[in-house]
């Protein structure tokens, strides 16, 4: 199963959708993984609850403010769940390449979206090349606005090589849309300013770049966008409520997996570095975890939620 499949399992564990409370929550051991079969061990006071089915390579959700579960699939269409079903008709369904790791890959709530219903989306197209591309569209009740897309940010054309994509896409805390981006397997992308590959980004809502951006003065054109770098495949990340704290989760290559605390101007070190290092060009990550089969050790990171 690709990085793109196994992410919603993942994130719906970490935000109690699979392994929801049903008591007043103590502190309890969180849901341990079985190396050797891959079962999940409930601590006490967890319950698994199945909350859909039937969804085709989800990768990537979201809540809208009124509570309905918004879920993307890698084919291109945006899936609802309302009051514990999954409705037949998608929200939408765009037109993707879904080769290896491409597709529709991110969903985001504009912060003002009970009262201007903007949805931001994350997807590689087709024209008039391969590359992924940042869009926000206008929901109407269940359905999108026709006509309503508007192109907020052309990423550049990927090569043949089909994984690395990121994808995820969070509003911060300071009202500002982050956009995690892969290298496209290619290292050496993570470590210039000369192309979006590789990096976290900093948008405003309505597309165009934040003047306060670490590097605005030193980029040129969108580019100017990037506010972190040296990063491999961001494929998720998330923002802690009220604090605003960002957790950058980075899929490693042949050591080690990453979670990065979010800092504006930071690099990440790949493809020099990959876990902790004391090379002080780079930031280390706040969590770093080895690849194998041992109880300390584990498979790509996927997902994680506050």
């Amino acid at each position: 199963m690709n990085h793109a499949a196994r992410s919603l399992c993942s994130v719906l564990v970490m935000a109690g959708l699979l392994c929801s409370c049903d008591t007043p929550p103590a502190p309890a051991p969180f849901p341990v993984p079985d190396v050797q079969t891959g079962a999940i061990t409930l601590g006490s006071g967890f319950v698994e609850e199945q909350v859909a089915s039937d969804l085709v390579a989800p990768t990537a959700m979201a809540f809208a403010p009124d509570g309905r579960l918004f879920v993307a699939e890698q084919r291109g269409t945006l899936r609802i769940v309302q009051n514990g079903s999954l409705l037949a008709t998608p929200f939408i369904t765009l037109n993707v390449d879904q080769q290896g790791e491409r597709g529709l890959l991110g969903i985001a709530f504009d912060p003002q979206f009970s009262t201007n219903g903007f949805v931001y989306l994350y997807y590689t197209t087709t024209t008039p090349a391969v590359h992924n591309r940042l869009s926000r569209f206008t929901a109407s009740g269940n359905s999108v606005v026709a006509g309503s897309e508007v192109v907020l940010l052309e990423l550049d054309n990927l090569t043949s090589a089909t994984n690395h994509n990121g994808g995820a896409i969070h509003f911060g805390k300071d009202g500002k849309l982050y956009v995690a981006v892969g290298e496209n397997a290619s290292p050496d992308n993570a470590q210039t300013l000369n192309n979006l590959l590789g990096k976290m980004l900093r948008l405003n809502a309505d597309g165009t770049i934040p003047s306060d951006n670490p590097f605005f003065a030193t980029a040129s054109g969108n580019r100017r966008s990037i506010w972190a770098l040296g990063l491999r495949n961001p494929f998720t990340f998330a923002v802690q409520p009220g604090t605003g704290t960002m957790f950058i989760n980075d899929v490693g290559q042949s050591s080690f997996e990453e979670i990065n605390l979010g800092v504006a101007g930071a690099n990440y070190g790949w493809p020099a570095t990959e876990g902790v290092t004391g090379d002080s060009r780079f930031r280390s990550p706040v969590h770093a975890y080895g690849h194998g089969t041992s109880a300390t050790t584990g498979c790509a990171i996927t997902g994680g939620a506050f």
